[in-house]
C-alpha cells in the first residue's frame, strides 16, 4: 500500500461513518462513479487485501477506484494500489 496522504473528504467520510472497534481497520473506497464505499475489517491484512483489490477494479468509465485504509483511531495508514503498479520479486 502507498503511504501518501488521504484527501480531506476521504478522512472526513471515515470519521463520519462512526466509531470503529479497537484493533479494527476501516477502508474507504472512492468508486469510479464517485460514490464512497466504507467497510471495517478485523485485521490489517484483510483491510490491505480489500484496498488492493478495490484499487485494481476498473469496471466503470472513470477507471480504477482509489481505496484508503485507516486504523482504529482513524489515522491514515495507506492507499491501495493497482495490481499492475505493485512491485514484484523475481523479475
Amino acid at each position: 500500500m502507498s503511504a501518501d496522504a488521504a484527501p480531506a473528504f476521504i478522512a472526513t467520510a471515515a470519521r463520519a461513518h462512526g466509531p470503529i472497534a479497537t484493533g479494527s481497520f476501516r477502508v474507504v473506497v472512492l468508486e469510479a462513479d464517485g460514490t464512497l464505499t466504507i467497510r471495517d475489517f478485523a485485521s490489517l491484512g484483510s483491510a490491505q487485501r480489500y484496498a488492493e483489490d478495490a484499487a485494481s477494479e476498473s469496471d466503470g468509465p472513470g477507471g480504477s477506484p482509489c481505496a484508503y485504509a485507516f486504523d482504529d483511531k482513524l489515522v491514515f495508514l495507506g492507499r491501495g494500489s493497482h495490481y499492475a503498479a505493485r512491485p514484484t520479486s523475481g523479475r
